[in-house]
């Protein structure tokens, strides 16, 4: 029981309430308009900061007399949710003198609290702001309310550049909760130290946004009326550096940011000021500064800043691998001019992209010398820059390369060696440049035999990127795109499949599906050419079929009149360990097998491998002619990819480290709820996750958010899968048992940390 006294408020009503017994605390009543998640955002943002920092100044929730944080109540036909906060004493920053020590101070707060709030997920960090700089181009609209023409100018360019050199950067930088909106209105300092903020309060602008630009709104605020705004900034960066280390790319970024927050806010306030005039003055009352300090902050060079910042942080000088000064790499220029050059359609791993120069082994360096332990780029397959293959290539580059319409020792040479590791009649060879490439002849060859057009692929495959490819791969293509002539079938998931571990005749069950799409494409008009199957089903979540799948499409296949290819781009090569081909672990013999990526460990080789009476019926009906296919430099390298796999025995060296990673993988499962399963064989894995358990529903924010967290830390993998839920573990074949300790290690690490989330939480 205590005395409340109303505070300012724009949209809720705020009551600063003095107990009997002395204690002071805010009592919030939600507006009645107000979204119920937005409010158990903030509840969770505040609980989450209590229990990982309990010194930072912020406001500690109240529960009430039964426990619970927040409670509601009706009044005049209207719910309001209601709840306190403990009252922060001190004075706001705008009336206090400004520092050098007060905005470190400010700096490092800001940086404990992005620190505290990293990690958390809560639907209601994804709602449209318009304070969200992620969105300023939306502002665009309003820029016309700004009755000064210098102003309006000044506005427009800023958003221009924002278009052009860093909206494309931001989807690359690391991305949080963030509280957004660090104005000295917000934040309240000691009342007899000037230099010692007491707390940030007003979390009502939350959203999730890169991390950078919560920096970025607090530094616009901080250079309001300063006679060099630079040094002011730098102030702010150093202190929240120390706390949270920025990156490169945000640094160059940071000063672009603080330009468009102080755009955006000039722009609102002058919108702001005609919707309601009756306010006008109150609204701009900021409004001198803004466009003061905008036009301050327009004129600074972004290299001059970009350096004071970098000795803000004490960053050193960057020392390329010869030992000479170089000036820092700039990622966040490199990816602008990337998209320039080659378009958005090329996309990037990651959040933040990496900026690699230099790989050895398992291992990759970006352009800072920061080393990532690679576990999924399967093309490097016998490891980065192995110098038996380098040697190889360079060694052949200076004799002779042409094509292959010469007589070549190598060509016929590899051709052989190819052929003596397949079963059956495997052996004749078609060398092309890419596993696309070596998908689509696969599928010409299939017609030609057959007479038939007709493919069945399963639901979520992956066959490459030509115009015939991608129709036989859904992962790339909506059903709705997709031509008549291809029909799916589900992959044989055991966990999360249509039929699941236990039933009877799981194999002939999923083998079924084959009969219903030779229906759906003989009702289309078209006679079944080929079965298509990644023999490790990647795309649709890396699968280990059960026994007796894959012969059991392959006879109603060849029953139908058509041929069975066994995609083997990612699958080959002893990735899967037991077998050099992974189709040869289930005991059949494809028609047509395709190879590619791991091939050349890097170099552009790829081949399409059929039987002889195959390519002598095609032979008689097409003729195929590949510029680059198998020339000598191409062949020289595949050979020797060959002699690495055997000399260093790297087939081997999958099949027992993808036992151990696997062994000490599924012991995670008792820890983490969200795992659902671990599977695969040999060095190709894959981490299943889901949100229930039960309904086994996946979770691909979840996965995404822990391949980031993984890539923060150092260690590189991915994901696939219809929904994108599945962590695809996919290392070079000369992975080694203490990598895959590291990497258990990282992952049980992001996954503890992801699991005191309340998105992840929800999975126990």
């Amino acid at each position: 029981i205590g005395a409340a006294h109303p505070l300012v408020s724009e949209r809720d009503q705020n009551f600063r309430v003095r107990t009997d017994e002395g204690r002071q605390c805010v009592l919030k009543i939600a507006n009645s308009a107000e979204d119920s998640a937005v409010v158990d955002f903030q509840i969770q943002a505040l609980s989450r900061i209590a229990a990982l920092d309990p010194t930072l100044p912020v406001p500690r929730l109240c529960c009430t007399r039964d426990g619970k944080s927040v409670h509601t109540i009706e009044h005049r036909g209207r719910s309001h949710l209601v709840y306190m906060l403990t009252f922060l004493e001190g004075k706001t920053l705008d009336d206090v003198p400004t520092s050098a020590v007060l905005r470190r101070e400010l700096g490092a707060v800001l940086a404990r609290l992005s620190r505290s709030l990293r990690g958390l997920f809560h639907a209601a960090a994804g709602r449209e702001l318009l304070w969200d700089l992620k969105h300023a181009l939306r502002l665009r609209a309003y820029v016309e309310q700004i009755d000064e023409p210098n102003h309006r100018r000044l506005a427009k360019q800023v958003l221009d550049r924002f278009e052009a050199c860093v909206l494309p950067t931001l989807p690359g930088l690391r991305a949080q909760v963030v509280h957004n909106d660090l104005n000295p209105n917000n934040v309240i300092v000691h009342p007899d130290d000037n230099a010692r903020v007491t707390g940030v309060i007003d979390f009502g602008d939350m959203v999730h946004a890169p991390l950078v630009a919560d920096l970025a709104v607090a530094v616009a605020y901080q250079l309001f009326d300063q006679a060099d705004p630079l040094v002011a900034a730098c102030d702010l960066v150093a202190g929240y550096h120390a706390i949270v280390a920025l990156e490169e790319v945000e640094l160059a970024l940071l000063l672009d940011l603080v330009a468009t927050r102080l755009a955006v806010s000039g722009i609102i306030a002058s919108w702001r000021a005609k919707e309601h005039p009756e306010n006008r003055d109150y609204i701009l009352i900021d409004a001198p500064f803004i466009w003061s300090t905008l036009e301050a902050v327009t004129d600074l060079s972004r290299s001059a800043a970009l350096q004071a910042f970098r000795e803000a942080c004490e960053l050193g000088i960057v020392h390329n691998e010869d030992g000479a000064a170089s000036t820092p790499s700039n990622s966040a220029s490199l990816r602008v001019r990337r998209e320039r050059s080659l378009g958005r359609t090329l996309e990037l791993s990651y959040d933040e992209p990496l900026h690699i120069v230099r790989g050895e082994g398992a291992w990759l360096y970006d352009a800072d010398g920061r080393a990532y332990l690679d576990a999924y780029n399967n093309v490097a397959h016998v490891g980065h820059c192995h110098p038996r293959v380098t040697a190889a290539l360079v060694q052949q580059a200076r004799r002779l390369n042409t094509n292959t319409r010469y007589l070549h020792d190598h060509i016929v040479a590899y051709a052989e060696r190819l052929a003596s590791t397949l079963p059956g009649d495997l052996g004749v060879c078609f060398f092309v440049c890419t596993g696309s490439e070596a998908n689509d002849l696969a599928l010409r060859i299939a017609r030609t035999v057959t007479g038939g057009n007709g493919a069945i692929v399963t639901d979520n495959a992956y066959h490459g990127n030509t115009d015939t490819t991608m129709q036989v791969s859904p992962e790339e293509l909506p059903g709705d795109d997709r031509s008549e002539w291809v029909a799916t079938v589900p992959a044989p998931n055991p966990y999360s499949g249509p039929h699941r571990s236990g039933e009877q005749n799981i194999a002939e069950r999923y083998a079924a599906y084959v009969d219903r799409a030779l229906a759906e494409l003989e009702t289309r008009g078209h006679r079944l050419g080929a079965f298509m199957f990644d023999s490790i089903f990647t795309s649709d979540g890396i699968v280990v079929a059960p026994d007796g799948y894959l012969s059991a499409i392959f006879n109603k296949v060849r029953a139908a009149g058509g041929v069975c290819i066994a995609d083997e781009v990612q699958a080959g090569f002893g990735r899967t360990g037991e077998t050099l081909w992974c189709f040869a672990r289930h005991g059949v013999v494809p028609d047509i097998v395709t190879l590619g990526k791991p091939m050349g460990n890097g170099h552009p080789i790829a081949a399409v491998i059929t039987t002889s009476e195959i390519a002598r019926t095609f032979s008689r009906n097409q003729h195929y002619f590949n510029t680059f296919g198998g020339n000598p430099v191409s062949c020289a390298v595949g050979l020797s990819v060959l002699d690495v796999l055997e000399e260093e025995g790297l087939q081997e060296n999958a099949k027992c480290v993808g036992e151990h990673l696997r062994t000490h993988l599924v012991p995670l499962i008792d820890h983490h709820p969200i795992i659902g399963e671990v599977r695969g064989t040999g060095l190709f894995v894959g981490i299943e996750l889901v949100k229930d358990r039960t309904t086994r529903s996946p979770a691909p924010d979840e996965a995404r958010a822990v391949l980031n967290a993984m890539r923060e830390r150092g260690v590189l993998i991915g994901r696939t899968g219809l929904h994108g839920h599945v962590l695809k573990i996919r290392p070079p074949l000369v992975f080694s048992r203490e990598n895959a300790d590291h990497l258990v290690d990282t992952l049980d690490e992001v996954l503890t940390q992801y699991g005191r989330t309340p998105e992840v939480a929800d999975a126990r």
